[in-house]
C-alpha cells in the first residue's frame, strides 16, 4: 500500500488488539508500539527518550503512557513528553485502519525524537 510514494506496513488485524490493548511491531527496521485507546489507534516510537528503554509494558491512563523504568510520561497522541527524566518528544506515526487491517507508516511525518 502506497500513498503519495510512501510505504505503508501492515502490522495487524483489527482483531488482534483489543480496547486498551497494546502490541510491539518492526517497522522498517524501527521498534513500533501500537496502541488501541478509546475508539483511536496510535502509533509512537517503542523508547523513551530518557535511557532509551522499551515502552510496551508501561501503564497507559488517559491518553498518556509511563515508562515503566524511570515514570516518564509522554502524550500518547503528540508524543510531547509530559514529564521527565524524559528529554524529548517521542516519534509518532501515522495508521490507517483498512478493511480487517492496520497499517503504519514511517519516515518524514515521523516527529523526531532526542535520546540523551
Amino acid at each position: 500500500m502506497s500513498d503519495d510514494g510512501k510505504d505503508w506496513i501492515r502490522v495487524a488485524r483489527l482483531d488482534e488488539i483489543k480496547a486498551g490493548g497494546r502490541i510491539v511491531c518492526e517497522v522498517a527496521g524501527l521498534s513500533v508500539l501500537l496502541c488501541r485507546t478509546g475508539g483511536d489507534w496510535v502509533a509512537v516510537r517503542n523508547h523513551c527518550t530518557h535511557l532509551g528503554k522499551p515502552l510496551a509494558e508501561g501503564r497507559i491512563m488517559g491518553g498518556r503512557i509511563f515508562c515503566p523504568h524511570h515514570s516518564a510520561c509522554f502524550d500518547l497522541r503528540s508524543g510531547e513528553a509530559l514529564s521527565g527524566p524524559a528529554v524529548g518528544r517521542l516519534s509518532c506515526y501515522p495508521v490507517r485502519v483498512d478493511a480487517d487491517d492496520i497499517w503504519v507508516r514511517v519516515g518524514g511525518d515521523a516527529v523526531p525524537e532526542r535520546l540523551s
